[in-house]
């Protein structure tokens, strides 16, 4: 996959020598063990109506909107796409942004204690060229299913629609994080569902920004309720 100009996608960040092995094979590890789980369950995607009609109004671009802990589900579900997302600039986000790679996709890099502001600016860069963009709306640290305003300032600095993509696997690991990760079991079903493509805010002013995020919030924990209640 080619690089952007003017888009971060290393950290300046120098690890120990113990982070540095772990990061030369555990994110292998780790994405064979994905990529095997994911092939052995079935997938349902819901509301692919939404999909389709946004991607006709935007020449094919998309950004969507999911819960961290759903990363793994949405890693495989967009792979191979050379799509981009976003993750810090530290250890635990050069070791997302490593397995990203690994399923055919991109991490833009940006410090996350302050606020995401190179992040953001790389994403807009990034949104020049790439179609699919995917935001973790309550990463890198939560609180759990609480957005932040990061996709909302995004939107309205590139002008595209928000889509909301949930997912639930049955059975499933769940790791004791923040985020209550998730890690489908062999053999389970993945369910996914695409929420209706929320509006931009028309400009970053605080206002603005804070309807749209609260709005993204709603709607992506609306689907989750659903798909979680076994709601059709």
């Amino acid at each position: 996959m080619n690089k952007i100009p003017n888009v971060p996608y290393t950290s300046p960040y120098t690890f120990t020598p113990k982070q540095k092995l772990a990061l030369l094979f555990l994110p292998r590890i780790v994405t064979m063990g994905l990529k095997t789980l994911e092939r052995t369950c079935r997938h349902e995607v819901r509301n692919v109506c939404y999909w389709d009609e946004m991607l006709k109004a935007t020449g094919g671009r998309a950004l969507i909107a999911i819960w961290h802990e759903t990363l793994a589900l949405a890693a495989w579900h967009y792979r191979n796409t050379g799509g981009h997302t976003l993750t810090s600039y530290s250890f635990d986000g050069e070791f997302a942004a490593r397995v990203v790679r690994l399923f055919g996709m991109m991490a833009v890099r940006g410090s996350s204690s302050r606020g995401g502001a190179e992040a953001l600016h790389g994403f807009a860069e990034a949104a020049k060229r790439v179609k699919i963009l995917g935001f973790t709306l309550d990463g890198p640290r939560g609180p759990r299913r609480v957005a932040k305003p990061g996709i909302a300032i995004l939107a309205a600095r590139i002008g595209l629609p928000i889509i909301p993509h949930a997912f639930r696997v049955d059975p499933a690991w769940h790791l004791n994080s923040w985020d209550r990760f998730t890690i489908p079991k062999p053999f389970g079903k993945v369910l996914s569902a695409y929420g209706r493509p929320i509006v931009p805010p028309t400009d970053e002013s605080p206002e603005a920004i804070e309807q749209t995020r609260l709005e993204v919030e709603r709607e992506l924990n609306r689907l989750s309720s659903d798909i979680e209640a076994g709601n059709d």
